[in-house]
């Protein structure tokens, strides 16, 4: 008897002898993971400082109050009929005329809004158009092509836009004038169908070191999409195109994009 109470005191022990082992494993596992955890946070910080400090030295200017003094600007969009206006309610709520708008109020520039886009328009159209959007001698040129050329309406090949795409950013120069600040954008509300060819604008983009704006972050919001059956200036409206909200969060991440060059570009242009 008193050996079976000897043996059950023995196990009793062993289990909690067991018990405190595996409690003091699961706290040095905690105490590592947390140790992991705030390296990781740490590395975080430390790369998106480095980002903001990056940003900074590129362009010193973006955040800063500068004032050009109404000296002229133009802004020539070029695109097919997102860049038109379909479906904003009026002609001074598509996105280059509230680009414009943000451009002068910010940087007190005189704005002459030009360029050229048509409805469904293709990249071989926009390629037509930059002898005339180099005689606008542009300051700023959006590019805005692919929903279309991707359509399976016109299925174009993805190789041959993205060649068109990188001459027309290469000709986009202007005999005798200064190279435009290009700003390109991906297909609107076209889905998995073109998100090749929304790649390959980004990838002409980062070849020309020109910015990009993807509207994948616009047109995924529901809330910037217009409603079927509403009467605009441009016709009655679809269900694809953006509303006059839409518009202005394309205009918005437009500016972001280019604030910065347009800055500096001014800047430099003044103190030559």
């Amino acid at each position: 008897m008193g050996s079976s109470k000897t043996n059950l005191l023995i196990f009793v022990l062993l289990l909690a002898f067991i018990g405190v082992m595996v409690a003091g494993q699961m706290k040095e596992r905690n105490i590592a993971r947390e140790a992991r955890a705030g390296s990781s946070q740490e590395e975080i910080d430390k790369a998106m400082a480095a980002l903001v400090e990056q940003d900074t030295e590129e362009h010193p200017y973006k955040n800063e109050k500068v004032d050009f003094k109404g000296e002229e600007f133009t802004y020539s969009p070029l695109g097919s009929s997102l860049t038109a206006g379909y479906y904003a309610s009026k002609e001074d709520k598509k996105f280059a005329s509230v680009l414009s708008d943000y451009i002068q109020e910010e940087m007190n520039y005189k704005v002459s809004l030009e360029g050229q886009g048509a409805h469904e328009a293709l990249l071989m159209h926009g390629l037509d158009a930059v002898p005339e959007i180099n005689k606008q001698e542009p300051d700023l040129v959006s590019v805005e092509f692919g929903t279309s050329d991707c359509s399976a309406k016109n299925n174009i090949p993805l190789d041959t836009f993205q060649k068109q795409l990188d001459l027309l950013v290469d000709d986009l120069t202007g005999e005798g004038t200064s190279k435009p600040q290009v700003v390109l954008l991906t297909t609107w509300s076209a889905g998995e169908r073109c998100q090749a060819f929304d790649e390959a604008v980004k990838t002409v983009g980062e070849e020309h070191d020109f910015p990009v704006v993807d509207l994948s972050e616009v047109w995924g919001d529901s809330s910037n999409v217009g409603r079927k059956g509403v009467q605009t200036y441009n016709g009655v409206s679809d269900n694809l195109y953006p509303n006059d909200q839409g518009m202005k969060v394309i205009a918005g991440k437009i500016f972001e994009k280019v604030e910065g060059p347009l800055k500096e570009r001014g800047l430099k242009v003044t103190e030559s």
